[in-house]
C-alpha cells in the first residue's frame, strides 16, 4: 500500500496511553482530530469504569464508523473496555484479546524456543528468589514481592541488566530497529521495579546476539503487527525472555527518531521498507515524584523534556513528572549525558534517582 502522506488518514482517532505526547506528535499528521486519554496528564480518569468510557465517546462524537483506536497503555485491567473496542472500533496493531493473549509470556508456543532462548522459572506460591507480576500490565508498577494477591504470578529473579528489542511487523514481515537497555527507579520502596528509561545500544552490540528467527516466527505465527517489543535479560549466554508487548511501548519514542514515517508503519498505511534517518544514539529518562509535590517554575531551567506537567500542577508521591530526552553520536557519550542530566534535574525537583548500572 502506497499512502499520500500530506492525506489525512482517518477522520479521528483517539489514542489511550500513560504518557501520550510521543505518540501524539506523530498521529496528529494522520488524522483530521485527535482524542487521547492518559490518566496520568488528565485530572479526570475516562477509562475509571466503561459506562465512564462510553459517556466520554459519546461525548466527543467518536463512533466506531470513523474512528481508529491507537493503543499504547493504560487497559491493563479494565477487560469490559477492551472488549468493548476489541467488538465495536477498528484497532490499529493488535486487537486487544491477542494482546491480552500473548502479553502472558507462558502462553507462547513453547516450540519457538529452544537451549539458546527460553521462559524463565515460575512458581505457583511465593518464595524469596521469585518476583510477583501480573499479566497484561506495564511499567513495572505490577512486579515485586506481593504475597497475597490473587492475580499475580511469581517468576524467578534473574540478576543483572535488562535489555529490549524493538521491532516492526505487518503480520508477515518483521524488521528489528534496534536494541536498547532498559533502566529502573532507584531506591523506591513500594515500585522497586518502575520503568524509568531507556537507551539505544545499536543492532550490533557486543555480547548480544539475539536470534532474529525467533522474532520472524512469533511475528508469522501469531500474524503480529505494528511495534512490538520484547524484555529480556542473558544469564550464562542465555536468553530469558521476561515479557512480550505487542502494542505500542514508550521505547517508540527512541525509534520514531532514528525511523522514517514509524507511526505509519505500525498503522499497515504503508508496507514499504523501514528508512533508518538517523544513526544516533537516543535515551529517554522518566522521573518519579520522591514525595507530594507542587510544580514550581524551576522546572523551566530543565531543556529538552516532554510529558511537562504545567507549574502549579500537584504531582502525587511516585508519580511521573516528566521525561528527559537526550541523543548522542556515541553511546558511551549518552550515558555520561544521561548521568548529568538526572543529577541537575534532581537539584531543582525533588525526585527518585535513576539506577543505571547493575551488578
Amino acid at each position: 500500500m502506497h499512502l499520500n502522506l500530506h492525506k489525512k488518514a482517518y477522520k479521528k482517532v483517539l489514542l489511550i496511553a500513560n504518557g501520550y505526547e510521543p505518540y501524539h506528535n506523530d498521529i496528529s499528521h494522520l488524522a483530521e482530530s485527535v482524542h487521547y486519554i492518559d490518566p496520568y496528564s488528565q485530572d479526570k480518569n475516562y477509562i475509571q469504569s466503561l459506562e465512564i468510557f462510553k459517556k466520554y465517546l459519546e461525548d466527543n462524537n467518536l463512533d466506531c464508523e470513523s474512528t481508529k483506536i491507537i493503543y499504547g497503555s493504560g487497559l491493563e485491567d479494565k477487560i469490559d473496555i477492551q472488549e468493548h473496542l476489541d467488538n465495536e472500533f477498528s484497532i490499529a496493531g493488535n486487537s486487544f484479546s491477542k494482546y491480552r493473549y500473548l502479553s502472558n509470556i507462558y502462553n507462547l508456543d513453547k516450540a519457538i524456543f529452544n537451549k539458546k532462548i527460553s521462559l524463565p522459572e515460575t512458581s505457583k506460591s511465593y518464595h524469596y528468589k521469585f518476583l510477583s507480576k501480573k499479566h497484561n500490565s506495564s511499567g513495572g508498577l505490577h512486579v515485586g514481592n506481593n504475597m497475597f494477591s490473587k492475580n499475580m504470578y511469581y517468576q524467578k529473579y534473574l540478576p543483572g541488566k535488562t535489555y529490549s528489542i524493538s521491532f516492526i511487523a505487518n503480520g508477515e514481515y518483521s524488521k528489528i530497529l534496534g536494541l536498547n537497555q532498559l533502566f529502573l527507579v532507584k531506591d523506591n520502596i513500594k515500585f522497586p521495579f518502575l520503568h524509568a528509561g531507556a537507551m539505544n545500544l545499536g543492532l550490533s552490540e557486543a555480547n548480544i546476539e539475539f536470534p532474529k528467527n525467533f522474532i520472524s516466527r512469533i511475528c508469522n505465527l501469531y500474524q503480529i503487527k505494528g511495534y512490538c517489543s520484547i524484555d529480556f535479560k542473558i544469564i550464562d549466554n542465555r536468553i530469558f525472555i521476561l515479557d512480550f508487548n505487542p502494542r505500542l511501548s514508550s521505547s517508540y519514542r527512541l525509534y520514531t527518531r532514528k525511523y522514517e514515517n514509524l507511526m505509519y508503519h505500525h498503522l499497515g498505511l504503508i508496507n514499504n521498507e523501514v528508512n533508518m534517518i538517523s544513526e544516533q544514539f537516543y535515551a529517554y529518562i522518566i522521573l518519579y515524584a520522591k514525595k507530594d509535590l507542587v510544580i514550581s517554575d524551576s522546572i523551566n531551567e530543565l531543556e529538552n523534556i516532554s510529558d511537562k506537567p504545567i507549574i502549579g500542577d500537584s504531582i502525587k508521591k511516585d508519580m511521573p513528572l516528566f521525561t528527559i530526552n537526550l541523543h548522542s553520536n556515541r553511546k558511551d557519550d549518552l550515558l555520561s549525558k544521561i548521568k548529568n542530566r538526572i543529577i541537575c534535574a534532581m537539584k531543582i525537583i525533588d525526585c527518585y534517582n535513576t539506577d543505571l548500572e547493575y551488578e
